[in-house]
């Protein structure tokens, strides 16, 4: 006999587990939600980083929560759930004291969901282009005639939906059918390096989408999802919304949490799920690593990694030995990042505010010398061969500083800084002690950089300073495969209808009933589409509310 009972069972208590548990309960049905940390949340994480009085977010950083319908359809805003969108959404910094700047051009309202761009200031960051190279800015004049607004559209629509259906549409795809489309038939074939190249000539222009991709898990040299492929386009227009949640990114999960007690859900943390039950073919319930069982009456639902569902929840369930082969082959060599805080005293003054005195007031900043050549030529295999003592000749660190438009990250007076360098080695490629080593090194050296562009960033300007890795990471969780913080890797052949496998693309595991999977290896993880487009498909099935309807997803 089963020692708790409910209609669905929900194994993982991170940002795609509490979505899916609360469409589950917004349906009438009782749902148990299992977490195996200590808190939920996964990745919408905040803690006393890099010392204590600072609030530091050591994963969720860069939120596009803010746009996922999810916001809409439980009003995360009357539950302590407050996005902050700064005026300046993303810049750089560059060694010849120019920099890019680009203000944000959206405006979202959140009892409404409409999202509406403002066109001024799209031309303002234009502007800011041509200033650095007029025909990069005259590209991008004509591709928001018509083109990007496409793009725009097929993107949202790709982003939040379970990938097409054998004879359903699929909107990246029919772009690449338009011959005034944005995208060039030769994109899905071409590698970063030659998709921007062909797109602009400014050095500037395209250091700043070969770096800002870095932390998307794309290389300079990578062939890449479209999607990912050309992300960057919408910071440069202005149009990305980056943001953050106010008093930290555990906010959003707090407010889900929220949300699904007040429609009944329960959650259990420090349960940790060891079985999927599966009896006749059909999903029926979990049994935790305590040996506690939990009925599930009508589907259980599992958000965690791919490995650890097919090779431990099902390790005893018969499946396709071609799904395990393909999953324990996947791919975790991309978006192994550095990424942490340093807390200081005053504030940054750039050399480049010569140019735009807001460069150092953006959300998201990166600093490097305009050097497409080396990004493209040296710096994947420099990053990804990083070890004690050997670290790239030049970086291209972020450093935003987050108590500007969020004061209560930091002590009165006092500010913390966002810091990282994107890519970076899988964790098995280092041993725990070279990582250690790596890990104060790390810190030193994006420090250090960070000085050559606002030398007031002195040693004696800094409290203290904390930059994770990408065994840190793993650390964390699980998961995140060799410190993969985005997994799997962003390449075509584990993207869309091949994410994370083509047989588990629609968040189901062939011969097993009643059993869904909400990983955030199946979309972009870390904002939450995962757990509403594995929802979109649970209703199709079962029936249930489909609030999307009437709307555009």
């Amino acid at each position: 006999m089963a020692d708790a009972s409910f209609d669905a069972v929900v194994i993982g208590g991170g940002q795609q587990g509490l979505v899916v548990s609360n469409y589950l309960a917004m349906n009438g049905m009782t749902v148990g939600l299992f977490e195996k940390n200590n808190e939920v949340g996964g990745a919408a994480c905040s803690t006393p980083v890099p010392v204590a009085g600072f609030i530091g977010n050591p994963h969720a950083e860069m939120l596009g929560t803010w746009n996922c319908p999810f916001n809409l359809d439980f009003k995360l805003h009357e539950k302590g759930l407050n996005f902050i969108f700064p005026e300046v959404m993303a810049s750089m910094a560059f060694t010849n004291e120019k920099s890019l700047v680009f203000y944000q051009a959206t405006k979202w309202d959140k009892e409404t969901g409409v999202i509406t761009p403002n066109m001024d200031i799209i031309m303002k960051n234009i502007n800011e282009v041509a200033r650095i190279s007029p025909k990069d800015a005259e590209k991008l004049a004509k591709l928001v005639e018509k083109q990007y607004w496409d793009f725009g559209a097929a993107l949202f629509l790709d982003l939040f939906n379970p990938p097409p259906l054998p004879g359903e549409p699929d909107p990246i795809e029919m772009l690449l059918n338009d011959p005034e489309s944005l995208i060039d038939p030769r994109y899905p074939f071409m590698t970063e390096y030659e998709i921007i190249r062909d797109l602009f000539e400014s050095p500037e222009l395209q250091t700043y989408c070969m770096a800002w991709n870095l932390y998307n898990g794309v290389y300079a040299d990578d062939v890449a999802p479209i999607t990912m492929a050309i992300l960057w386009l919408s910071t440069i227009l202005g149009t990305a919304g980056l943001c953050c949640a106010e008093g930290g990114s555990h906010n959003v999960a707090h407010a889900l949490q929220r949300a699904l007690s007040e429609q009944g859900g329960k959650f259990f943390v420090e349960a940790d799920v060891d079985q999927v039950l599966v009896k006749n073919g059909k999903a029926c319930g979990i049994r935790l690593a305590n040996g506690t069982q939990i009925e599930a009456k009508k589907l259980v639902v599992d958000s965690s990694g791919a490995e650890e569902i097919i090779n431990r929840h099902l390790r005893d369930v018969s499946i396709d030995p071609k799904i395990r082969r393909k999953i324990n082959n996947l791919r975790h060599d991309r978006s192994q990042f550095f990424w942490g805080h340093i807390a200081f005293h005053e504030l940054p003054k750039y050399k480049s505010a010569s140019w735009n005195p807001d460069v150092g007031k953006a959300r998201w900043l990166l600093l490097g010398d305009p050097d497409p050549e080396y990004i493209n030529r040296d710096y994947r295999y420099q990053q990804q061969h990083i070890r004690p003592g050997h670290f790239p000749a030049k970086i291209y660190p972020t450093a935003s500083t987050e108590t500007l438009w969020d004061p209560s990250y930091g002590p009165p007076g006092k500010h913390l800084g966002h810091v990282g360098m994107g890519g970076g080695p899988p964790v098995s490629w280092l041993s725990e002690r070279e990582w250690m080593q790596v890990k104060k090194e790390a810190g030193d050296l994006i420090a250090a950089e960070w000085q050559k562009y606002a030398p007031n960033m002195t040693r004696d300007n800094i409290i203290a300073i904390n930059v994770g890795t990408p065994y840190d990471h793993f650390q964390k969780n699980p998961n995140w495969v060799d410190g993969d913080v985005q997994p799997p890797a962003v390449i075509s052949s584990q993207w869309g209808k091949n994410r994370p496998i083509p047989e588990l693309a629609q968040y189901q595991v062939p011969g097993i009933e009643n059993f869904y999977l909400a990983s955030g290896h199946h979309n972009v993880g870390l904002i939450g589409c995962s757990g509403y487009n594995c929802y979109k498909r649970i209703a199709q099935h079962l029936g249930l509310k489909k609030p999307w309807e009437g709307r555009m997803v």
